[in-house]
């Protein structure tokens, strides 16, 4: 499981140019500090970095919303443009806002997905 600090100890590692992704799902949730911890850091970004790591030899498929999932590496896969619209700046990281992180998890109808929504109303909520 990864804490907060693991999340940005493996993004520093990455160096990926940071107006180009931005934190979501369950690591955006840790960023929050709506939860403590998560099982891998679920990353939006740009087709500018999707393509750059396609061509760095990333392997790669096609969610059933036909999003593209970019997969980084074991920690890490990147949703190309997935929910771009609700971004904050958190600990000098672009991170999908709460908000956005809910209606994500609403979408996706997930049992897991609403333990998480519970979380982030009863966090709003406090």
């Amino acid at each position: 499981m990864l804490n907060k600090e693991n999340i940005i100890n493996i993004l520093n590692e990455k160096q990926f140019p940071k107006n180009e992704y931005w934190i979501t799902a369950g690591a955006g949730l840790v960023m929050h500090g709506v939860k403590f911890e998560t099982g891998d850091v679920d990353i939006g970004g740009s087709t500018f970095l999707a393509e750059m790591l396609v061509k760095e030899g990333a392997k790669w498929r096609i969610a059933n919303d036909g999003t593209r999932i970019i997969i980084v590496s074991d920690d890490i896969e990147l949703l190309e443009n997935w929910c771009g619209d609700c971004i904050i700046e958190l600990d000098g990281f672009f991170v999908t806002s709460l908000k956005g992180i809910r209606n994500q998890k609403v979408k996706l109808n997930r049992s897991k997905d609403w333990a998480d929504i519970k979380l982030i109303d009863n966090f709003i909520n406090s």
